[in-house]
């Protein structure tokens, strides 16, 4: 237990710590137990459980193992509570708790995010951009790719009239189809965030939830190339890059594609059926799919 509150009635917080959700309502560690009336708070670090100026647990998001909503007696009725189950101490085993608050579907949600109970891979961003329209589909991969981006660099990547057209797309479009996907929203606004490859403190951005799948690099990915008459058509794979970071060259018959972007590994060097001329080239990259345009040269 702790005596550690600000003025404002709110729990003192860790240098990068906010709070994300907070209510009043009650809570168990038993069923048999009565239910103990409470306040919850929800940091980007950790689940408090305060009792007049008494922080009576503290539950780190890293140590969530699982949440869900179940139906409860609850005075009178049976009510939705969350069920948490988390590593407590030392010892094997988790242990559980139940809590009641108003709108127990959003704290599950935020739980869910916060802990990231969510595993998000390759397969779902397929499923969830299969139910949007080319703004929502590129919002979506480019948060795929780099994990958390500020609305306007969103709002440059499709083009739009405002910000306010971006937060509509997020709020109307791409996070109800996750929700029919994954059960909650996918993408999650953050005043702070920590970027878990640089270890960044990101501001007041956007950011894809729960925990990614690596992509990883294959010989076996997509690269193929048709000839359409007076041009050739190059369609091939990539990740995690922005047409800005990429890098053409062509000689005679050999286009090479490489990443100036810091990191990454990506050299491409691919061979052409017939000598091809670089000076009008095309480029368009959109859902980790790259295709060139390259006139061909008449022998």
């Amino acid at each position: 237990m702790q005596r550690d509150f600000q003025k404002t009635g709110i729990p003192h917080l860790q240098a990068g710590e906010h709070i994300i959700i907070q209510g009043q309502g009650a809570y168990k560690d038993s069923l048999r137990s009565g239910w103990k009336i409470a306040g919850f708070y929800l940091t980007n670090q950790r689940l408090m459980i305060c009792q007049g100026r008494t922080v009576r647990l503290n539950i780190l998001v890293n140590d969530i193992r699982t949440s869900r909503v179940e139906k409860l007696h609850y005075v009178l009725r049976r009510k939705q509570a969350v069920c948490l189950f988390y590593k407590a101490g030392k010892g094997p085993g988790d242990s559980r708790l139940w809590f009641v608050v108003n709108d127990c579907e959003t704290w599950q949600k935020r739980i869910i995010m916060q802990a990231s109970l969510l595993k998000i891979d390759l397969e779902t961003i397929e499923k969830i951009s299969a139910g949007l329209d080319p703004d929502g589909q590129d919002i979506l991969w480019y948060l795929w790719n780099k994990r958390h981006a500020r609305i306007d660099r969103l709002a440059e990547l499709i083009d739009a009239p405002s910000h306010m057209h971006v937060l509509i797309k997020i709020r109307e479009t791409i996070n109800p189809v996750s929700e029919k996907v994954v059960g909650c929203p996918i993408l999650s606004f953050e005043r702070a965030g920590t970027d878990p490859e640089t270890g960044e403190e990101v501001l007041f951005s956007w950011w894809l939830m729960g925990e990614q799948e690596k992509w990883k690099e294959t010989k076996d990915r997509l690269l193929d190339i048709f000839d359409e008459g007076s041009f050739l058509q190059i369609i091939m794979e990539i990740k995690g890059e922005e047409a800005s970071d990429l890098r053409l060259d062509v000689h005679k018959n050999e286009l090479v594609v490489r990443s100036e972007k810091t990191g990454s590994a990506l050299t491409e060097i691919i061979q052409l059926p017939c000598e091809a001329n670089f000076d009008s080239h095309q480029v368009h990259l959109r859902n980790n799919l790259l295709e060139i345009k390259l006139l061909k040269i008449n022998n």
